[in-house]
């Protein structure tokens, strides 16, 4: 029992949204021979991360969310992605600066920026939705829009948290999801090398061993915009111990959630049942959350439910990345 998943990483060619969605089409191939059931690729994969060259609105950077519930038409540049989608059987989460109508890429008002999100396509290659990241980090607060709702994916009876990259730094946003029935928690992410590096690895097993839930990371690779990204796409067991890991290459690293491993944690663990409330004044009930399910599970609509507004915090003109 379970949902197999592949973390996948590979070099982003900065603007060439054509070629990128080719890599994401070889990594969902990579992904199906694996065994694994959900592709995911790290964060703005589709344009690489660059939120200076994001804002300039280039060609090849923005990509236009088509409506959940469709299926991109020939001709769009996501059609082969859909394709290869259908034709594996899989789910793919698709880092992207992603517009929707009345959205203008210009730098204005914050709701009419593009999301730093993922795209969700389902395993029939239709779009189920978008998670739009919630906390974004320093210069991305100049850029994007931030995200306003949990976003899960559930597939196979497996219940998947997805968050980016910052959001990984977060312990509250993490245990939401775990209230709202979260088997694993899901961040494509940009982590690059420097001072802070060290973050990866503290924040990752840190969520998984709190929530008792399975932590999964697609992290980007190369170097782009006087960045080095270091790959390393792994993920840690509900114990908090690492399982599966990449090195700086491209390729995929698969690794089974098991709903029945995460309950036998939670018996060891009952870190959210032991939770001093009364003394600390935390959160007790399942938050609201849009949960993406595939085509012969769900409308074509996925509901959505109360809206969650992050605060944003001061611009801060330089920051190590995460």
């Amino acid at each position: 029992m379970g949902l197999t998943v592949a973390l996948g990483q590979a070099r982003s060619v900065p603007g060439d949204l054509a070629a990128n969605l080719a890599t994401a089409v070889r990594l969902v191939r990579e992904a199906s021979a694996a065994g694994a059931r959900l592709l995911a690729l790290p964060e703005l994969f589709t344009c690489g991360y660059d939120p200076a060259a994001v804002a300039a609105a280039g060609p090849g950077l923005l990509l236009a969310a088509p409506p959940p519930g469709t299926v991109p038409a020939d001709g769009s540049p996501l059609a082969p992605l859909a394709r290869a989608a259908a034709g594996t059987g899989m789910w793919v989460v698709l880092g992207a600066a992603l517009t929707a109508p009345g959205d203008d890429g210009s730098g204005g008002p914050a709701e009419r920026r593009p999301a730093n999100a993922v795209l969700v396509l389902d395993p029939a290659g239709a779009v189920r939705g978008r998670y739009a990241k919630a906390h974004l980090w320093g210069p991305e607060r100049d850029v994007f829009a931030p995200g306003g709702e949990l976003v899960a994916v559930e597939a196979d009876g497996v219940r998947i948290g997805l968050g980016i990259c910052y959001d990984a730094g977060f312990p509250e946003f993490a245990r939401a999801h775990r209230r709202a029935g979260a088997h694993a928690l899901l961040y494509c992410s940009a982590f690059a090398e420097g001072a802070t590096e060290h973050r990866y690895d503290v924040y990752h097993p840190a969520r998984a061993v709190e929530n008792g839930v399975y932590t999964l990371v697609s992290n980007a690779v190369g170097d782009l915009a006087g960045e080095r990204y270091f790959g390393r796409s792994g993920a840690w067991h509900p114990d908090g111990r690492p399982l599966t890991a990449l090195g700086a290459g491209d390729g995929v690293r698969v690794v089974t959630v098991a709903p029945e491993e995460t309950a036998r944690v939670r018996a060891g663990l009952p870190y959210l049942d032991e939770l001093r409330a009364d003394l600390l004044g935390a959160a007790t009930a399942p938050p609201s959350l849009t949960v993406l399910r595939s085509s012969a599970a769900a409308s074509a609509t996925p509901s959505r439910t109360t809206v969650h507004r992050p605060t944003g915090a001061p611009h801060a003109a330089r920051l190590p990345r995460r």
